[in-house]
Formats: C-alpha cells, structure tokens, sequence
C-alpha cells in the first residue's frame, strides 16, 4: 500500500488484494515441515507480479544471497527516496511477538534513523515499527519455506497511466477464479480444501506437538495479515466494491454469499484453535466438516464469478 501511495496511487487493500487475483487456497506439508501449512491466498510474489501487471506499474525485483549488497541496496533505495517492499520472517526482528516462523511475511521500509534502525511499515495494528539493523538483517536471510534471498522491490509508474480499475477488477477475478476451479494438483484450490478437510480428524495423532502446531495454523488461517475467514472477508469487501465500480449487482449478491464463507474459515481457525489447547478430536471433526462446506460453497461462487468476469 505504501509503495502504490508513493506512486499517487489510493486503492483499498482489498482492492489491491483483489486486481491481482490474490485469493487462493494452497496446503503444504513436508517431512522437515512439523507444521502443515494451510493459506488463503497465491504466493507473495505473484502477488506483487499481478499487481503491477494489473496496474501497468514497473516492478524491479533485487535478490541476493550476499547480507552486504542486500543492505547496500536497500540504503541506495532509501536516500533516493523511494519506500521499498521487504520480504522477511518476522519473527527474528526486536519487535515482534511471533512465536512461530514465517519467511514470506512482507513490510514496507520507509527510511532509517540516525541509530541505523529501519522504519518498517506493518500490517494492522502494528502500523510502524522501527528495527535495529541487525535484527532485519537476520529476518531478511531466514530460510524456510516459502523465503527468498533478501528479496526487496520497489514500484514506479509506466507510459500510458493506470488502466480502468473496473476491467483490471474484472481480470482480477477471473484469475483467482480459475485458480479455485483448476488447480495444477490437489494440494491447491478446491481440492485442496477437501484435502485438508480429510486430513483433519487425524491431527492430534499426526502432528508431533498438536498443541503448538494447530494453534500456529489457526493463527496463520485468522490474524496473520488475513482480514479474518483467511482472506475471504477481504475478498468479500473487494467484490463489493467491484459491484460499486462496474454497476454490476451479481457482484454484490457473491460478496454477501463469500462473507458468510469467510465466517465458516473463522469457525474453523476457532475449532482448531480449541483442538489443540483441549486435545479434542470433536472440533477437529466439526472443523473437516466445515471445510468440506467452505469447499463446495466457493467451488459454486467462484463458477459465478468466472461466468461474471469472462
């Protein structure tokens, strides 16, 4: 958000969530991962991607392995001015109170203190956060999945201006919908809902600290930059916004219907909750069933959508 201000442009977050196609549903576990991962949305990097195609904006993409040249760059970027995106794991910097790893988190760096401390702009509510250096450094390296190597963008405006917002939401639904519908295996999308649905009854016994993982999943699913309903809400706000741009009322009608699924995602991110802290395979059952709804409600909407978007 804070890069697409620089470049004088205001859009919501769910806006910009929405044109570049951001909803998704992905499950992904491997043997050196003790907790499964379960998100809502595609990989924050095609997010990014999507967004400046979507905008006709420039995206300029700087990775490195070398902890020197990363922070060599991003001080260029600084006194030149420009605010630059930053994908790290939040975990390793002095302000935050994660107690679990996540290396595709992203913030918005925004300038540096005489102290070499990094102003980082965050999600809701931590708003801005400053941190020493060497705390970013060490939260830009993290490896794991998902992570990059130090990867840090910035956005600039493109000849021939922004596109019409209504056609670039337009686009953006076609995209995620086709995501949903088709996904490339039955780790992603519908299937992927279903997968996980199936897999849930079984957690208690198949995870190596139920407790501790089903909590981080719950979390992840519910407050980690999510919107709530892992990220359906926000799409749901998006939708609703489209209708207003378009003038197409269908668009409306699926907003409220997607609001009520992104309820269920928060009933189920409470269940799971609840499982761990009480070892109860009750609402890890009652959690797979409501997935099992949340899969075929979006399967039907997102059908809609495609037909609505085409």
């Amino acid at each position: 958000m804070n890069l697409l201000r620089q470049q004088e442009i205001d859009l919501s977050e769910s806006m910009v969530f929405g044109i570049a196609g951001g909803l998704s549903f992905i499950y992904w576990r491997t043997k050196q991962m003790p907790t499964p991962f379960v998100g809502g949305r595609i990989k924050p990097d095609t997010l990014s991607a999507n967004l400046a195609d979507a905008l006709n904006l420039r995206l300029s993409v700087h990775e490195t392995s070398s902890v020197k040249r990363a922070r060599e760059q991003l001080l260029e970027e600084l006194e030149s001015g420009t605010v630059v995106g930053l994908k790290l794991d939040r975990y390793f910097l002095d302000y935050s109170t994660d107690d679990f790893r996540f290396a595709a988190h992203y913030v918005a760096c925004v300038g540096r203190d005489d102290a070499d401390r990094f102003a980082l702009v965050e999600t809701q509510p931590l708003g801005l956060q400053w941190a020493t250096s060497e705390s970013l450094t060490t939260a830009r390296n993290a490896r794991g999945p998902m992570s990059s190597r130090n990867r840090a963008f910035t956005l600039a405006r493109q000849k021939g201006g922004l596109p019409d917002l209504g056609e670039a939401a337009r686009k953006g639904i076609k995209m995620a919908a086709e995501t949903i519908l088709n996904p490339p295996i039955t780790n992603f999308g519908h299937k992927g809902m279903h997968k996980v649905a199936d897999l849930m009854p079984g957690w208690l016994d198949d995870l190596e600290s139920p407790a501790v993982s089903l909590r981080e999943i719950s979390t992840i699913m519910e407050d980690a930059g999510t919107g709530g309903g892992l990220f359906r809400a926000m799409w749901a706000d998006f939708l609703a916004e489209t209708a207003e741009l378009t003038g197409t009322g269908e668009f409306r009608e699926v907003s409220d219907a997607y609001r009520e699924v992104s309820k269920k995602w928060t009933e189920v991110a409470g269940l799971l909750d609840h499982a761990g802290a009480a070892s109860s395979p009750d609402s890890l059952h009652d959690a797979s069933k409501l997935v099992h709804e949340a899969a075929d409600e979006e399967q039907r909407l997102m059908g809609r959508l495609l037909e609505l978007s085409s």
